[in-house]
């Protein structure tokens, strides 16, 4: 826990790398002590993932994304808010990709399980609503340019 509380204050000084190093030394702790589908693994993934995105290591950030993705569909309710953070992060990767069609495949599948699981004024309703609002509105201007 200890190095995965420094590499959250590296991630929100936008120090990726040093963020990197401590999100690796917690997951290299969790996966000797843990068995390999508890849960705080795949929030591991998710973080490690995030910093890849922040670097535009995209495909290392999706592949992070899969593993953190897999460990919970395993070891979560299916309507987890957790499982609906991964599909967001997936979404924001694929928006950075300008694969507009599968940011949004998958900031929906978020977007259901968040208003399954959180309370309707809950802010990352919001933010996803947010998210899937700017991608169809850029996949509406590529239809519009196309004409």
């Amino acid at each position: 826990m200890f190095y995965n509380n420094i590499g959250i204050i590296y991630d929100e000084e936008n120090k990726y790398f040093e963020a990197l190093d401590f999100y690796e030394k917690s997951l290299a702790l969790k996966r000797k002590h843990l068995p390999p589908d508890h849960p705080d693994l795949g929030g591991s993934y998710n973080n490690i993932g995030i910093v890849h995105r922040c670097l535009g290591h995209y495909d290392l950030a999706l592949d992070h994304y899969n593993r953190s993705l897999k460990i919970s569909l395993k070891s979560l309710p299916a309507q987890h808010p957790d499982i609906a953070m991964t599909y967001r992060n997936m979404g924001l990767v694929y928006e950075n990709k300008v694969e507009l069609e599968q940011a949004l495949i998958y900031m929906k599948k978020a977007q259901t399980i968040y208003e399954v699981a959180l309370p309707f004024n809950h802010p990352d309703i919001v933010k996803i609503q947010n998210d899937a609002k700017r991608v169809e509105d850029k996949l509406k201007k590529r239809i519009k340019n196309k004409k």
